[in-house]
């Protein structure tokens, strides 16, 4: 499978489209073999555009948004809105877990020490 991100102001995590039309289960359903596709992240938001993996792309915007102190210390600082977009994130990350099944448990784990 093969989505393309175009945007710097809008990631994977932003936005429950990006997960919600990711077919990568689906298409895991309906081969004989069910064996999962491999699922790739054309990352063009910039002149050097990458192919990343899907696990990669997730890895990415967890360490330099979610999990990044700089982020989430300044979406905290500004109250419940701040609340909101970081629930947002764990919530669209979570989306691609179940979805895709590409979210290292580290993530998690480390929501859980941040958060809880």
């Amino acid at each position: 499978t093969f989505q393309n991100l175009d945007s710097s102001e809008i990631s994977i995590t932003d936005v429950s489209h990006y997960y919600d039309s990711d077919p990568t289960k689906v298409v895991q359903g309906l081969r004989d073999d069910k064996k999962k596709p491999m699922s790739l992240m054309a990352d063009t938001t910039t002149a050097n555009a990458q192919v990343r993996s899907l696990a990669e792309t997730v890895r990415l915007d967890a360490r330099t948004k979610l999990l990044n102190p700089k982020f989430y210390e300044g979406m905290l600082s500004t109250g419940y809105e701040g609340v909101r977009e970081i629930q947002k994130r764990l919530r669209n990350t979570m989306g691609w877990s179940a979805t895709a099944g590409e979210v290292d448990n580290f993530v998690f784990e480390d929501a859980n020490s941040v958060f809880i």
